[in-house]
């Protein structure tokens, strides 16, 4: 019944705890398929008294009297001790009827936890496939954004004119004053950002914490469901 419990309380978990209340329906499983032989050993071993008495009382003739005190005393005893047997074996009968019946519970239980078991794994594996898609966008648009501003400092360099390289230098000025401050919000508060740090540095961090902070609200999603 214990197992039974288990089955019907089992819902969505993490796969480490399907894996223990698994191991555990199949070790009672083998506990109730043990009991079950030795109850069949003790129905077959009670089936032969019975057959023996059976014989017995087919060879006393019938309607037979005047049989002796100590005969009829016997006899009684012989029909007492079968009725005992024949009464000890009904039971033994329901036993294992009741554990047979139990078996099959923890049966259909094991079968819904690794049915439960795949369907979790499917969706875990649909939702990996998922955040590394979104990985690699995002590792993408870092990609042309460190070519873009790459791209704009040997723009700055061929320039010819002096208001074109002066508008291009505050553009670039204006997006690495906005990295390094994106840059420093991303440090903890206790410790500064290095001021050796080179731009493409202080990308690499700025894509690493996004892409934390990333993983932790899907996950935080996943689990408020």
């Amino acid at each position: 019944m214990a197992a039974m419990d288990t089955g019907q309380r089992a819902g969505p978990s993490n796969p480490g705890d399907k894996e223990e209340d698994l191991q555990g329906l199949w070790q009672e499983l083998y506990q109730l398929q043990a009991k079950q032989k030795k109850l069949k050993r003790e129905v077959e071993k009670h089936k032969l008294f019975e057959d023996y008495l059976i014989k017995v009382l087919e060879k006393i003739p019938e309607g037979c009297t005047g049989w002796e005190e100590p005969e009829e005393a016997l006899v009684e005893a012989m029909v007492k001790h079968y009725g005992k047997l024949f009464t000890a074996s009904q039971d033994m009968q329901k036993r294992l009827e009741a554990f047979s019946q139990m078996s099959q519970a923890v049966h259909r239980s094991l079968e819904s936890l690794e049915e439960g078991h795949r369907a979790l794994m499917a969706s875990l594996k649909t939702r990996l496939y998922q955040l590394q898609k979104k990985c690699h966008r995002k590792q993408e648009q870092w990609w042309q954004l460190e070519h873009s501003i790459t791209y704009q400092k040997d723009i700055d360099f061929d320039a010819n004119t002096h208001t074109s390289s002066s508008y291009n230098d505050q553009l670039l000025s204006y997006m690495q004053m906005t990295i390094t401050n994106m840059a420093r919000q991303c440090c903890p508060s206790a410790h500064s950002m290095p001021k050796s740090m080179d731009l493409f540095s202080k990308l690499n961090l700025i894509k690493r914490i996004h892409l934390a902070m990333l993983a932790r609200l899907v996950l935080n999603s996943d689990l408020k469901r």
